[in-house]
């Protein structure tokens, strides 16, 4: 089950605990559900990103900004539309029945740590890969795909390289 899966899953027992119980296969629905997120949060992503007009003197770091705000806007879109459904009637804003779903302010300050460490990371090795320091080669697929999440695959053309390239030499991303 991808983050997406996982995020519609607590929602659904926090708001929609009936619906959720009602379920025959919860974790089948929950990793198709987030499969389909994930599709559409990246169609909608490239089509925002194929509209969008970037300003004249942008930097690498706004541009990477730039398209983390865009994915963000696509991620809160699609989960709008398919996950964050209105809560059942019976569900109250102030009901303390979260099942410990709610995260303390402990985690999500580790988690805005972690996040902006990532962003930091991909961003310095987009950055080396663009001035030579650092070749696709010496990534792993794994850090290639983490690259890519944030930038559009056109990105790989300034490495002199392509996504249909780099998997017919057996590449994973």
């Amino acid at each position: 089950m991808n983050r997406y899966g996982i995020e519609a899953r607590a929602y659904w027992r926090r708001w929609l605990p009936k619906r959720c119980a009602a379920i025959p296969d919860p974790t089948a629905f929950f990793t198709n559900l987030g499969e389909q997120v994930e599709q559409q949060v990246g169609d909608l992503w490239d089509q925002m990103v194929i509209n969008d007009q970037p300003p004249a003197e942008e930097t690498h770091e706004q541009r990477v900004g730039r398209l983390g705000m865009l994915k963000a806007r696509a991620e809160y879109e699609v989960l709008g539309e398919l996950v964050r459904l209105p809560p059942e009637p019976d569900t109250a804003v102030g009901d303390e029945a979260d099942d410990g779903l709610l995260e303390s302010d402990e985690q999500f300050a580790a988690r805005t740590r972690d996040v902006q460490e990532h962003t930091e990371w991909v961003s310095f090795t987009a950055d080396a890969l663009i001035d030579g320091t650092t070749t696709v080669d010496d990534l792993t697929d794994e850090q290639l795909r983490q690259v890519l999440d944030y930038m559009t695959p056109s990105f790989l053309r300034l490495v002199d390289t392509s996504v249909e390239d780099l998997r017919s030499r057996g590449r994973n991303v």
